[in-house]
């Protein structure tokens, strides 16, 4: 998988799982007897929240893959320059 698909993927992920936190939240606060502003706050907090840990969870996740990538290119060169010796 290219690098570049890796960072679409996580991106789709991670705001994917933002808006379903957000509906799922959305969906049990309409039900309870809350007002408006309160149901549209937590919303937003849940969406919000899930969105920030989505993105610091996936910057690692992008950080170990570049480094495997990395990693790997390093052993085909080395195993380039051993083939030409």
């Amino acid at each position: 998988m290219s690098q570049s698909l890796a960072k679409k993927i996580v991106r789709y992920r991670t705001l994917s799982v933002a808006v379903a936190n957000g509906g799922v939240t959305w969906i049990v606060l309409i039900i309870a007897p809350l007002g408006l502003l309160a149901v549209i706050i937590c919303t937003l907090a849940v969406f919000l929240s899930s969105l920030m840990v989505g993105w610091v969870s996936d910057r690692a996740l992008l950080g170990l893959i570049s480094d495997a990538y990395s990693d790997r290119e390093s052993d085909r060169y080395k195993i380039d320059t051993y083939h030409q010796d």
